[in-house]
């Protein structure tokens, strides 16, 4: 087991590193095949593979590009560390199985899409559409190899509950706010379809009830406990600011993935129903 933790927190590292990439490059247009190597932002320098490495360049450049001594963001060792860490978790959760391949699938599509949401206010239709794609894959071979079809009907009802449910809170807020959103289009408004689109890659890879309920509860509960906070550091005012609704839609969807079961067991418990 632990040359396999090893091996899987390596690969996180790598597969964040490619993250970057996605996350440097996708919000600007750029492509993410051309140029093949990466190179710094501020000279334009090509990066060697030997300060290429995830985290550990970081860490021996001391943060600092070798040609132009020009900062380097600390999204990018970041963006590696939690990959390999959540790799890492996903295989002490779920073991050398299939269910391993679907969260850290998953995860290499929630993180880019926290980040850019976070950093650019949006969700690129791109990681949406590879997400779709594979995500229907891999579901459809669980459900064939574990002879169980409900599985695969499951995670497509979750597909379009999914959609549906935020898309009916995007119309009630856009309802609610509509008349601040006129006075004021900085404001907080409704969600945006970004939102919508990401709750319809939660449901086929989380599946139905109760895990789209759990994923709504924990981004609402993080969104504005966030908020709150801003507001007492004087950050954003009671109804002015943006605030990207899609990272705490990826907290609520991992922390689901993880330990969903948990979760609803003590909500319901704390609800006197258990």
């Amino acid at each position: 087991m632990i040359a396999m933790s090893i091996l899987i927190s390596a690969l996180g590292l790598a597969i964040g590193s490619f993250l970057n990439v996605c996350i440097y490059r996708l919000p600007q247009g750029l492509s993410i095949h051309s140029p093949r190597r990466s190179f710094c932002p501020e000279c334009r320098t090509t990066i060697r593979f030997y300060d290429n490495l995830p985290l550990l360049s970081y860490l021996f450049l001391k943060g600092r590009c070798r040609h132009c001594g020009a900062e380097i963001s600390k999204v990018y060792p970041l963006v590696e560390l939690t990959t390999g860490i959540l790799f890492l978790v996903s295989l002490y959760r779920f073991g050398p199985t299939l269910a391993l391949l679907h969260s850290c699938l998953f995860i290499s599509l929630l993180i880019p899409i926290a980040w850019i949401d976070a950093r650019w206010y949006i969700i690129p239709n791109a990681i949406i559409l590879v997400g779709l794609i594979t995500g229907t894959g891999v579901t459809l071979l669980i459900a064939l190899i574990r002879h169980n079809p409900d599985y695969l009907i499951d995670h497509l009802i979750g597909t379009v509950a999914g959609g549906a449910f935020m898309a009916l809170i995007a119309g009630a807020g856009s309802f609610v706010f509509r008349k601040q959103v006129a006075s004021n289009p900085d404001g907080i408004g409704a969600m945006g379809g970004g939102d919508i689109k990401l709750m319809i890659l939660i449901g086929l890879f989380l599946g139905a009830w109760p895990h789209l309920l759990i994923v709504i509860m924990i981004s609402a509960i993080t969104g504005s406990l966030v908020g709150l906070c801003l507001i007492a550091l004087g950050k954003r005012s009671g109804g002015g600011g943006r605030i990207p609704y899609g990272p705490f839609l990826v907290i609520g969807a991992v922390l689901d993935m993880f330990w969903g079961e948990q979760i609803w067991s003590w909500y319901l418990m704390l609800i006197g129903w258990q």
